[in-house]
């Protein structure tokens, strides 16, 4: 004799209307046929996110690079001793990785903004003229024609200085507008930028030393 849980066991599952998973009839009935991550709008979410951890799961050798400058930095924050190539492959990827995070404004805040110099060269290096204009013109808003200053206690100090505090609220307005603008054009990425950086990576031989996969030789 089948208890109420089996018998709820053997319904029969139906597809959703949307994304075609397999969800139960009361479900369906419930929902309007969809499943409850279609119902809630995060079966995108959940797809984007498993294909990410998939992806983490597979040798990349441009990630084990990224690894790898990031821990020698750790130790050598100047990078002295670093071929140019790894200066500036590492200190465009430092931009690209705080502008998606939180913009310019983020960027010249953190210690990223200690290699700006570095990223400026580097984008010219790729040929990322659009990019390479608005980081430009980002330093200029935010810190004048003398551009940014190398440490990021003097950035903070500029950023937060009581002049710039005691300035009228509409040119503050428009900096910060300006600033936004500035990062919207960034995001829409008319250089490819992550396209250049892999280019450079190979080009320059960075990559070589990560092509082949350690748990396979």
């Amino acid at each position: 004799m089948r208890t109420p849980g089996s018998q709820k066991n053997q319904m029969a599952k139906l597809p959703c209307n949307d994304c075609g998973t397999l969800i139960l009839p009361t479900t369906a009935e419930s929902t309007g046929g969809v499943c409850m991550a279609c119902k809630q709008g995060i079966r995108k979410d959940i797809e984007a996110s498993r294909a990410f951890y998939e992806a983490q799961k597979r040798y990349d050798p441009f990630r084990e690079l990224w690894k790898s400058l990031v821990e020698r930095s750790r130790d050598n924050a100047a990078l002295r001793d670093w071929a140019v190539a790894e200066q500036l492959y590492f200190s465009v990827c430092l931009l690209e990785g705080e502008m998606y995070n939180g913009g310019f404004d983020q960027y010249f805040s953190n210690s990223s903004g200690d290699y700006y110099n570095f990223a400026v060269d580097g984008l010219s290096a790729i040929q990322a003229e659009v990019s390479l204009g608005l980081a430009r013109e980002a330093a200029e808003v935010l810190f004048g024609r003398r551009g940014p200053p190398p440490r990021q206690e003097e950035r903070w100090r500029v950023m937060s200085s009581k002049t710039r505090q005691l300035t009228d609220v509409v040119t503050r307005r428009r900096r910060a507008a300006r600033l936004e603008m500035l990062d919207k054009q960034f995001y829409e990425d008319s250089d490819g930028l992550s396209d250049r950086l892999r280019a450079y990576a190979e080009q320059e031989g960075l990559i070589l030393p990560f092509e082949r996969d350690p748990a396979k030789h």
